[in-house]
């Protein structure tokens, strides 16, 4: 049988439809990128560039004209748009809308781009290569100038369209500057059809109108419009800047004289203590940026969650939220200290499997259990119970690759890989793992195949006894999924937009509002903690309509916070008998490991309604209200507001009588804190002392760490008085 020949007609547009049909079957599979939002329209993008550059440079040969070409080009798209909308049969696309917004932005002026550049080359010789070389060029050439040159985490690109921010970050900021950067490439477009026009019929009018578009071009590209970032443009914003010759941090201008000084405490100790541990000073002062909330994060350099260090940048540099400065400022400064060893140009290892688990290893005491405790704690419990689902050696092993590091469960990785090179450096010294950060080669590094090193280690992790708090923070913490596992990838629910629309209210003391908006998230959905505990806040001078809150603690399986707010609500309406029980409730569901929360439950309980309306306020209003009657929360409260002389002064007044060991040791823990923040030095060893001593004992092992290590900060402000930083009074 002969075959049927195919219409002519049809030829431009067959290979081109392939080629997209190729693209996106290879897509399907991959998580994340599999389904229409930002990831694939990036990669669809630059498919687009590419194949109108290609198909047009033969269509153009063949006689069509440019209009023609360009209108097949952008018709061309219904293929990719078709096939990654036909994913919604297997896999849930919640923020399908927005995934279609964004490949409208993203990939159409791609596709006109390369339309273009096909008619600025039709008469070239080799033009096919010619465009694909300089395709190539724009694409790598920009996102390396982008990232090599700015501090910023997110990339505008001409062929790609670009790339929001962090691969971790749940929800993606939508920045003003990826308008004028689409707008940028339709300008190119413009400029490219002007010059092969004037190319092939002459006259001056449209070299004119080519130079009007270079104009155009320049104007578009300035940073005011946000197409890149700099350090001059993020410190206007964080204009408020403290400096101790070794760290320069940068805050909100609104933010508070003692917390400036707080915040660079902290980072000046945490710098000091990557330094000792790794045996390397930083030769530059590290600037902080703490960003006040997300939103600012976002705008600002295009990650709103994630703690980042662009170590390739010359000056080092650490971009983090303000309040995870106590959680993982350690952690961020770990990754400064080693830029001074890593790879020449990058500055960290090769290895992604050592550039995290260094951190890790070397950060100091967050709360939690040591990495091996961990590691060892989830080999014994079942796969489906927070396990490991695979050998630790051969998540090691594995982890060294970004795939294989990236496409496992962040917790899992960045533990195992903590243990890993924690037990490194105690086998082969801090020199040997410099030296293979440096270069990627562990094996080189020790004498040892890196399968060998796996396996030793594995062995050596099997020996260690799993405790009962690494098992409970195990069996929670290695069954989080990660980015590739979740349903609805960068999907922000609107229970969740509204929630943070009334916490917003709470912050500026509309309650009215506040309140509205808590009731529109949980009609989305009742069970939301958040919006709950964030009703009972707004409602508590007025605690009218919070049988919601109630409701929702009848389910047997309701969380803490939704249980310690119904008790909240419970009690604000003068249902005692019925707070109790929910206090008892929520604190039994606490984990043994949460001492501090523990502890906080229990006193809260003993609060009366009027005592217990006053922490809903302005937390000095509310510090200087409960004063008399609630010292251990006036104490938090004015910690909260920035008065640390203030909460020292009323947690001194609070009695210990009647808390079990690890409760007192808690309080001892936080009081040590507060007494650090307003300078009583010698009270705050003393209590950190017998912190640790108490929480040792009653084996919260993690939390005795984390006190030990405030001993350590209090030493080293003893040592360094005056020398870098006061800590206002």
């Amino acid at each position: 049988m002969l075959p049927v020949p195919l219409d002519p007609r049809l030829r431009p547009w067959l290979w081109p439809a392939v080629a997209y049909a190729a693209v996106v079957a290879a897509l399907w599979p991959v998580p994340v990128f599999g389904m229409l939002h930002a990831e694939s329209s990036a990669v669809v993008a630059a498919a687009a560039f590419f194949v109108s550059a290609l198909a047009g440079v033969g269509a153009l040969r063949r006689g069509e004209s440019v209009g023609r070409v360009l209108v097949r080009s952008v018709a061309l798209l219904v293929v990719p748009l078709g096939l990654l909308t036909l994913s919604l049969l297997w896999r849930p696309n919640c923020a399908y809308w927005t995934g279609l917004g964004l490949f409208v932005l993203l990939v159409p002026p791609s596709a006109v781009l390369g339309a273009s550049l096909a008619a600025a080359l039709v008469g070239v010789g080799r033009a096919r290569v010619a465009a694909v070389g300089i395709g190539v060029a724009v694409a790598a050439g920009g996102t390396v100038w982008t990232l090599a040159l700015h501090p910023q985490f997110f990339v505008y690109n001409l062929v790609y369209g670009g790339v929001l921010g962090p691969i971790y970050d749940g929800e993606l900021t939508v920045r003003a500057g990826l308008l004028v950067a689409r707008g940028e490439a339709l300008v190119w477009s413009g400029v490219l059809l002007c010059w092969a026009r004037w190319r092939t019929a002459g006259g001056a009018r449209w070299a004119t109108w080519g130079a009007l578009g270079l104009a155009a071009l320049g104007v578009a590209a300035v940073l005011p419009l946000g197409v890149t970032q700099s350090a001059a443009g993020i410190e206007s914003v964080l204009s408020a800047r403290e400096s101790d010759g070794h760290v320069v941090v940068h805050m909100a201008p609104e933010t508070s004289p003692a917390a400036r000084a707080q915040a660079l405490d902290a980072a000046a100790f945490r710098l000091h203590q990557a330094e000792e541990k790794l045996g390397m000073r930083v030769r530059e002062p590290v600037h902080v940026y703490l960003y006040p909330d997300e939103a600012t994060k976002g705008r600002l350099v295009g990650s709103r969650q994630t703690s980042v260090v662009p170590v390739w940048l010359r000056t080092p540099q650490v971009h983090m939220l303000e309040r995870e400065v106590t959680r993982s400022l350690g952690h961020e400064m770990v990754h400064v200290v080693a830029r001074e060893f890593g790879m020449p140009g990058l500055r960290a290892s090769p290895a992604v499997g050592l550039v995290e688990g260094l951190a890790v290893a070397e950060e100091p005491p967050d709360g939690l259990p040591a990495p091996e405790a961990l590691v060892a704690a989830a080999l014994a419990l079942p796969g489906d119970a927070g396990g490991l689902d695979a050998d630790p050696a051969a998540v090691v092993t594995a982890a060294m690759s970004p795939v294989g590091f990236w496409g496992g469960r962040a917790a899992v990785s960045y533990t195992a890989t903590g243990a890993f090179v924690q037990w490194l450096a105690q086998t082969y010294g801090i020199a040997a793992v410099r030296e293979a950060y440096r270069t990627g080669d562990v094996p080189a590094a020790t004498g040892v195949p890196l399968d060998t090193l796996a396996a030793q280690w594995a062995a050596h992790v099997r020996t260690v006894a799993p405790t009962p708090e690494a098992v409970a923070t195990a069996a929670w913490l290695f069954r989080q999924p990660s980015l590739f596992e979740i349903p609805c990838p960068h999907f922000v629910p609107r229970y969740v937009r509204e929630t943070r629309r009334g916490n917003e209210a709470l912050d500026t003391g509309d309650r009215p509002a506040a309140a509205a908006a808590f009731l529109r998230a949980l009609g989305d959905r009742p069970d939301d903690p958040t919006a709950l505990a964030g009703l009972v806040a707004a409602r508590a001078h007025d605690p009218v309509g919070l049988e919601p809150v109630l409701i929702a603690a009848r389910d047997t399986a309701a969380s803490v916070l939704t249980l310690r707010a119904a008790a909240d609500a419970a009690r604000l309406t003068n249902r005692d008998a019925l707070a109790e029980t929910l206090y008892a409730r929520a604190w039994a569901r606490l984990a043994p490991t949460d001492r501090t929360g523990r502890l906080v439950l229990r006193l809260r309980a003993r609060l009366t309604r009027g005592q217990l309306a006053t922490l809903f306020g302005n937390e000095a209003d509310a510090a200087q209200r409960a004063a008399e009657a609630s010292p251990f929360f006036s104490a938090v409260l004015w910690d909260v507001s920035g008065e640390p002389a203030r909460a020292w002064s009323a947690i001194q007044t609070v009695s210990q009588g009647g808390l079990p060991p690890d409760e007192r040791g808690a309080l001892r823990a936080l009081a040590a804190g507060i007494a650090y923040r307003a300078g009583a030095l010698s009270d705050a060893a003393r209590l950190a002392a017998m912190a640790e001593r108490d929480l040792r004992a009653s084996g919260a092992i993690a939390a005795a760490d984390v006190a030990n290590d405030l001993r350590a900060r209090v030493r080293w402000r003893t040592a360094n008085r005056g020398a870098r930083i006061s800590v206002p009074p």
